[in-house]
């Protein structure tokens, strides 16, 4: 088998700058936006790699090239062809993936290997060898990652340079013509909307709005902390089992909340949580070992939170309001209307199937009764 290029040499510097580009955020269209992986292989990394491992390296033929000046001439002609498929916006940049692709199918003589990714995770390599105009199976033990991989190899080219079917672009787009995937994505913003205007008919009850230096934000979600009992008799406050008070950490000050907590002679109650900036007086209540309680400092057993579970003793507080501000979240202290209306949404159906005590190597502890 003759020897490849990526076996002798390659731009690295030109790959290591793309790569480091294609994992910024906020780049624009890119298929990485679909849905965050793991350890993701950069777009121009899977480019390169793919048509390096598919083209001869010029010291293979020396009928053609006979000389190390030749070989070398040649070499740069190829890496040439990495640096332009190391571009930016390559989505737009069709022809450099035809001249790619025709220099593969002349080192193949005609026959085009089949790309095989078993473990193809967010689908780089794939992605690139289709773009590359190369036959390519793919699969991958997780079921998200075959979602990724279905969405953006099988479903975006079958649906590719076709018009939409809803009706509202059918009126307004009479005779356009849609290339690529924008009449699928106009029929995903169409349906889209509509399912979520369904959505809020059914349970916009359920999220009311919260005001903000006078605007009015949408709820996203309610963080809440489950409670036990405290044993000690002279506490006996329903104590929060909460890992870290910080709800983010991602912007200096960090934004947390901590308990509010009154102490009388009759015992200790939690009334509410306030949100705040910096640092918590409390780091936080459970850990391995058990948890502390919030309120008197009480060092309480696993085994004690557990059997509060097993007996239907466990209750649960809501901790913070986390509300959307168009450009990132606002963190705020809950009030008893938004607890009132997210404790008054009561599922109609539950999973009634019960759990292995043992599956797949993974320990699957007591289950604890929730109501």
């Amino acid at each position: 088998m003759p020897k490849k290029l990526i076996e002798v040499a390659l731009p690295l510097d030109t790959i290591n700058d793309a790569s480091a580009y294609d994992k910024m955020p906020g780049i624009g269209a890119h298929p990485k936006g679909i849905h965050h992986w793991w350890a993701r292989l950069p777009l121009p990394t899977a480019r390169a790699v793919l048509f390096a491992s598919l083209v001869d390296d010029p010291s293979e033929h020396p009928d053609q090239f006979p000389t190390e000046e030749a070989q070398d001439a040649e070499r740069e002609r190829l890496f040439g062809i990495i640096r332009e498929l190391c571009q930016k916006k390559m989505h737009l940049k069709q022809d450099v993936f035809k001249k790619a692709h025709e220099e593969i199918l002349r080192h193949c003589d005609g026959n085009l290997p089949t790309v095989l990714d078993p473990f193809a995770g967010g689908g780089s390599i794939p992605l690139e060898a289709m773009r590359l105009g190369l036959p390519v199976i793919a699969s991958d033990l997780n079921p998200v990652a075959v979602l990724i991989n279905k969405a953006m190899l099988e479903i975006l080219p079958e649906f590719a340079n076709q018009p939409p079917v809803n009706p509202e672009s059918k009126r307004r787009n009479v005779g356009q013509e849609w290339k690529n995937a924008h009449g699928l994505a106009e029929d995903l913003r169409y349906y889209g909307r509509l399912i979520n205007e369904e959505a809020k008919r059914r349970i916009g009850k359920y999220y009311p709005t919260v005001k903000v230096n006078g605007k009015e934000l949408n709820v996203i979600t309610w963080l809440w902390a489950r409670t036990v009992k405290c044993p000690n008799p002279v506490c006996g406050c329903e104590m929060p089992l909460v890992r870290s008070f910080v709800l983010s950490s991602k912007r200096k000050p960090n934004v947390f909340t901590q308990p509010v907590v009154e102490r009388s002679s009759e015992g200790n109650r939690i009334t509410g949580y306030e949100v705040g900036e910096g640092e918590p007086e409390i780091k936080g209540t459970v850990n391995r070992s058990g948890a502390t309680c919030a309120c008197c400092g009480e060092t309480v057993k696993l085994e004690h939170v557990r059997k509060e579970g097993k007996d239907g003793r466990i209750g649960f507080s809501m901790i913070a309001i986390v509300a959307d501000k168009g450009r990132g979240k606002s963190y705020l202290s809950p009030d008893e209307a938004q607890e009132r209306i997210a404790k008054s949404a009561v599922p109609a159906w539950k999973p009634d199937s019960s759990l292995p005590e043992k599956a797949l190597g993974f320990r699957i502890q007591a289950l604890a009764h929730f109501d």
